[in-house]
């Protein structure tokens, strides 16, 4: 799917029964929600299981989506009342996200240039001083980061996203980073 102006005809399709408008909805948000759902709940097989819960909800619930509005952030209140819901019933394990720190800083073009080993070997441990740092917020925080550094949201998509006023929003990635760069501090790493 290339269009997003489509998703409002998807839905409507769904509405009337139609199975492969509905595959086709979901197929294109199947990621964006398992990586909300990795982010908030740092476990895989949880994300699994809320990537498929989320499916299952946002079909059973096509009928209250409103075609004038963006069906991204729809379906994503619906993944993180989804992750909400699991850290009710189950507290998340603690677990560093080992994909992510393993993987370390992402290669650059210039990095085969010229960069001496140290600096990229600082990138490295960063990176992942970083992510273990993202990983100890509180899940609202870690949320806002997630949207607006990651997912590249603006305020007001993360507001609509998140069913919070947008002046909330931008007071919940502040103190984000905030807590953020005290974490990487006492680390000893520089924000």
């Amino acid at each position: 799917m290339r269009d997003k102006s489509d998703f409002p005809t998807l839905a409507r399709r769904v509405r009337e029964g139609d199975p492969m408008a509905a595959a086709t909805l979901l197929a294109h948000h199947q990621d964006s929600i398992f990586g909300i759902a990795m982010r908030m709940l740092r476990n895989r097989q949880d994300a699994e299981d809320v990537t498929q819960e989320t499916m299952v909800r946002a079909l059973g619930r096509i009928d209250d989506y409103d075609p004038g509005r963006p069906f991204g952030p729809w379906v994503h209140r619906i993944a993180r009342n989804a992750c909400i819901d699991r850290f009710r019933r189950k507290k998340p394990t603690s677990e560093l996200n080992e994909e992510i720190v393993a993987a370390g800083p992402t290669p650059t073009a210039n990095s085969s240039f010229g960069r001496a080993q140290d600096v990229v070997a600082h990138e490295g441990q960063v990176h992942g001083v970083l992510h273990e740092c993202i990983e100890q917020l509180a899940p609202p925080y870690r949320e806002v980061i997630d949207l607006y550094h990651y997912r590249h949201m603006s305020y007001k998509q993360m507001a609509t996203s998140l069913g919070l006023p947008e002046g909330t929003v931008m007071n919940r990635l502040f103190r984000a980073r905030k807590k953020l760069g005290t974490l990487m501090t006492e680390r000893g790493v520089t924000p």
